[in-house]
């Protein structure tokens, strides 16, 4: 099937249709989108960045508020940042200096510069008012924490210590509404809230809290409010919280080492993991290979730097661009399903989380997608790849979810699941191909037919 990527790029405008919003505001396939605030060096701002091509520069997105674009007099830019799956936007929190609003910015993208941006306040800034870090529930609403904030603001609901009031609410970004999480042991939580995750059902949101260079915590918080469980403790501040593949949830810290736990909601268990680049102050997880993204914090090794990591915990510098302070990281998943599948007595679906075959990446040979059923079965299935998608066109029962017209077809026995290698030879001329592909199933015991959601992947 090689042969297919040597075509003209070509980027339907059906495939657009498909896609919507998606295809108008979106990080580019595979990269890493992080953003940045004001510190000791550089200047802050929103980036993307190749997720493995140590040489490439990166893109700054034009066009930010000025509330997240540089200040000469400090204290600005993108405290915590995130992409919405659904619709492409990016969600970036603030950091804002005192009297001023801390908004949640809610960017409208069309390559690399804002073309919209909404704006929605949780609150005014006492000192340095900061979002931290936000999370995605299930239905696109948003759980952010603040910190720093006068009083009187709907995420006022408790004064700290040594950081003013702090709360967890939800953004509707439809509504515009923010409601606070009813946390009713939120006077328990020590030093100042400085992370936050969403457990991938939704149900929980977890908070990492700053106490000291040498003390931190991590707590379980219903979604729907109540008592909050402290669920780890820590021997350095908490700096960023993601949630793994596999459900376990990552802390990154300051002051270590260690700089980064795995705390396993199964089994309560807290476990460090081994780095070697010093403190950390965000993480990421990259979809398609099971890797992580790392960002060091200003006493990292090398100090404000991107790096991925291998599930091995081997570690890979990928850019030291001496900016700001790295503040969050999100990516684009590459390869990524689209569309809905057609069911026959067994669904169909594409393995992406990991993707056995990786990145498609030029120069990997044992690049391939992965069909798998939700139930045993031998079966004789079609794969169709093409350069361009479709909107869902009914033919046989089946929505069609390829462009027909620019497609090669391979035929297989899907025992169980059904992989087609697609080897990626080291040719620069590949790079920015997009390629879309979906599997057909004949069910020979029901005489019934069947098909995958779509997969769309770009060459990086």
């Amino acid at each position: 099937m090689s042969h297919s990527i040597r075509l003209p790029l070509v980027r339907s405008l059906s495939c657009s249709m498909l896609l919507g919003a998606a295809a108008l505001a979106q990080v580019p396939d595979g990269y890493i989108v992080w953003g940045s605030f004001q510190g000791s060096a550089g200047n802050n701002g929103v980036y993307f960045s190749h997720p493995r091509d140590t040489t490439a520069a990166p893109i700054a997105v034009t066009g930010l508020p000025a509330a997240l674009a540089y200040d000469p007099l400090g204290r600005r830019g993108a405290a915590s940042l995130l992409r919405r799956p659904s619709d492409g936007k990016l969600l970036v929190g603030e950091r804002a200096p005192a009297g001023t609003s801390v908004d949640v910015h809610l960017l409208t993208l069309q390559a690399e510069h804002v073309v919209m941006a909404q704006l929605f306040s949780v609150g005014t800034s006492a000192v340095v008012g900061e979002i931290p870090q936000m999370g995605l529930l299930p239905d696109g609403r948003v759980v952010v924490a603040a910190t720093d904030l006068q009083p009187g603001g709907p995420l006022s609901q408790f004064l700290t210590a040594g950081y003013n009031y702090e709360g967890i609410g939800i953004l509707d970004t439809d509504s515009g509404g923010v409601v606070p999480v009813a946390i009713s042991n939120l006077n328990l939580f020590p030093g100042v809230i400085n992370a936050l995750a969403v457990s991938r059902d939704g149900q929980t949101i977890y908070v990492g809290n700053y106490i000291s260079a040498l003390a931190g915590d991590l707590w379980a918080v219903p979604t729907a409010g109540g008592a909050a469980t402290m669920v780890a403790s820590l021997p350095a501040g908490a700096s960023n919280l993601t949630v793994d593949q596999d459900g376990t949830v990552l802390v990154t810290t300051l002051n270590g080492p260690p700089n980064l736990f795995r705390f396993d909601p199964a089994t309560q268990t807290t476990t460090p993991v081994t780095t070697a680049s010093g403190p950390l102050n965000a993480i990421g997880v990259e979809r398609a290979t099971g890797n992580l993204f790392l960002a060091t914090a200003n006493g990292g090794v090398p100090a404000r730097s991107l790096l991925w990591m291998e599930p091995s915990g081997v570690e890979h510098n990928l850019i030291s661009p001496n900016m700001a302070t790295i503040s969050s990281i999100d990516s684009n998943p590459n390869p990524e399903a689209y569309g809905a599948g057609t069911a026959g007595v067994r669904a169909y679906d594409w393995q992406l989380a990991p993707n056995p075959g990786g990145l498609p990446e030029v120069g990997n040979l044992n690049f391939s997608l992965t069909v798998a059923a939700s139930q045993p079965t031998i079966d004789p299935l079609l794969f169709l790849m093409s350069l361009g998608a479709s909107a869902p066109t009914p033919m046989f029962g089946l929505d069609v979810l390829v462009d027909l017209s620019v497609t090669t077809t391979t035929f297989t026995t899907l025992v169980d699941r059904a992989t087609q290698p697609f080897p990626l030879p080291a040719v620069a001329g590949l790079v920015g191909i997009e390629l879309f592909a979906q599997a057909f199933v004949l069910e020979t015991q029901s005489n019934t037919l069947a098909a995958s959601p779509g997969v769309a992947f770009t060459i990086l």
